[in-house]
C-alpha cells in the first residue's frame, strides 16, 4: 500500500509541477503564447497536470534501470521532454506550416521551462536504483562500439526514424488529407516536398537520438525489456504530452496524429533496440 501511495505522490508532484510552469503566463498576466498552424496553444492547467503525471508514469520504468546520479537524471529527462515532447514537434510545425513561421522563440523557452520544471521534480522523487555518472556511462557505451562504430548505429536509426515516419505518416495521410488541403478548416497546414520530408526526418532522428543518448548509455536493461520500459516513456513523452497541448486542433485530427505517434514511437524503439543493440 505504501509503495502505491509513493508513486501517486510521485506522479502528483511532478504533474503539479509541470502545470505550474506551463501556466505560469498566464498565471503572471500575459497573454497565453499560441502557435495556430501548428495547433498549439497553451494547455489548460487540468491538462497539463495530467500530461506531467503521465510524463512521470510513463519514465518510472527507465528511471528503475538506470544507473545516475539525481543531477544527471534531470539533466536525461530534460533532453528527452524538451527534445522529443517539444523541439521535434515545434521542428515540424514550422515545416509543415503554410505562411509566417508559428514557432517563437518565446515558445521554446516555454518548452524549456515547463521540461526543467517536470525533470527536477520527477529527478528529485523518483529515485534510480543506483547512483552513477552520465560521463562514464557515454565512454562506456562509446567503448563498446568504438566510435566509427557506434556513428554508423547512430545514423541507422535516423535512418529508421525517417523511414518509420514516411511508411506510418502515409497510412495516417489517408485519414487527414482535408485537414492539409482544404483552408476551410483554416488551420493553414500543409506537406512540404518529398525531399524536403526526407532531409527534415533524417535531421529530426538524429536530434532524437542523441537526446536519448543519457538515457540509453546509463539503463541496465537489456532486449525486450529495455523496448518496453522505453517505447512507453517515447509514446508518451513524443505522442500523447504535445497532442494533449494542441488545443486548437480538431479532436479528430489530434486523435489520429496522437495514434500515429504512438505506434511510431513503438516501433521507433524496437529499431532503437535492435540497431544499438541494447
Amino acid at each position: 500500500m505504501m509503495l502505491w501511495i509513493r508513486a501517486g505522490g510521485e506522479v502528483l508532484g511532478v504533474g503539479v509541477a509541470y502545470a505550474i510552469a506551463t501556466s505560469l503566463p498566464a498565471l503572471l498576466g500575459k497573454k497565453a503564447l499560441e502557435t495556430r498552424a501548428a495547433g498549439r496553444t497553451q494547455p489548460g492547467w487540468f491538462m497539463a497536470l495530467i500530461s506531467g503525471g503521465l510524463f512521470a508514469l510513463a519514465v518510472r520504468p527507465v528511471i528503475a534501470s538506470l544507473t545516475l546520479s539525481t543531477h544527471s537524471l534531470m539533466l536525461s529527462l530534460w533532453l528527452l521532454l524538451f527534445v522529443l515532447g517539444f523541439l521535434l514537434s515545434m521542428i515540424e510545425a514550422v515545416a509543415f506550416s503554410e505562411g509566417p513561421s508559428p514557432i517563437r522563440m518565446g515558445h521554446v523557452g516555454g518548452a524549456m521551462v515547463a521540461a526543467a520544471a517536470a525533470a527536477v521534480a520527477a529527478g528529485f522523487l523518483i529515485k534510480p536504483p543506483t547512483s552513477g555518472s552520465l560521463v562514464t556511462n557515454l565512454e562506456a557505451w562509446v567503448d563498446r562500439f568504438g566510435w566509427t562504430n557506434l556513428a554508423i548505429r547512430v545514423v541507422g536509426t535516423a535512418v529508421a526514424f525517417m523511414v518509420a515516419y514516411c511508411v506510418i505518416g502515409s497510412v495516417a495521410w489517408y485519414f487527414v488529407r482535408p485537414y492539409y488541403t482544404d483552408p476551410k478548416f483554416g488551420l493553414r497546414l500543409r506537406v512540404p516536398r518529398g525531399p524536403v520530408i526526407i532531409l527534415l526526418q533524417l535531421g529530426r532522428g538524429l536530434l532524437a537520438v542523441l537526446a536519448l543518448a543519457p538515457l540509453i548509455a546509463s539503463s541496465s536493461a537489456q532486449g525486450f525489456d529495455w523496448w518496453r520500459r522505453f517505447s512507453i516513456a517515447l509514446a508518451v513523452t513524443s505522442g500523447v504530452i504535445p497532442i494533449l497541448g494542441a488545443a486548437g486542433w480538431p479532436r479528430y485530427l489530434r486523435v489520429v496524429h496522437g495514434l500515429e505517434i504512438v505506434v511510431f514511437a513503438l516501433v521507433y524503439a524496437f529499431a532503437l533496440w535492435k540497431i544499438l543493440g541494447v
